[in-house]
């Protein structure tokens, strides 16, 4: 016999999953057009940031695991780019976040804009580590914009994102087996 209480954990996971998946073909294919100064926003990051805001480390962890896997496999030449700077942000985020308030969109702001920082300092990192050629005047204004635009992003979703977790985190689901 199934425990029910399992596959309610599951089922809420799955939804968050999904969700990951809409944002990756969002990023994809719809935020492209809505560059500003040739950036665009990461929507994936403020999503995964987020959850670990809400939720801890463990559930950032997974998430990014997933969602940045995904990223690589589909869009990067060097695997483990997007994952090992998700993964990090996650991590970082979750940890900080036991002594804030999780459902302020300020805090969030604050958290998005310093992960987005952080994020892309690491992606950087990496870029010189693997003997990239970059411009790094260029880049550190790209990392400056996106940065903000992500922040700004979040004062308007980062509603939505809470009650969606917290809608997820106390449905109820019954099954038949």
């Amino acid at each position: 016999m199934i425990d029910t209480e399992t596959m309610e954990v599951k089922m809420r996971s799955i939804y968050k999953y999904l969700l990951i998946i809409f944002v990756i073909i969002l990023q994809a294919t719809l935020f492209r057009y809505i560059a500003i100064l040739g950036v665009k926003p990461d929507a994936l990051l403020i999503l995964i940031i987020a959850f670990s805001l809400l939720n801890g480390p463990n559930e950032g962890i997974l998430l990014s695991l997933f969602g940045g896997i995904l990223v690589d496999v589909l869009f990067n030449n060097a695997i483990g780019f997007v994952t090992i700077s998700l993964l990090s942000v996650a991590y970082l985020t979750g940890l900080l976040s036991k002594n804030v308030f999780k459902e302020s969109t300020f805090v969030a702001f604050v958290f998005v804009f310093l992960g987005t920082i952080l994020y892309n300092l690491i992606m950087v990192f990496s870029m010189l580590l693997m003997k990239y050629d970059i411009n790094p005047p260029y880049l550190f204004n790209v990392i400056i914009v996106q940065s903000v635009y992500n922040s700004f992003i979040t004062i308007f979703a980062y509603r939505y994102i809470v009650m969606f977790n917290s809608y997820i985190n106390t449905k109820k689901f019954f099954f038949k087996i």
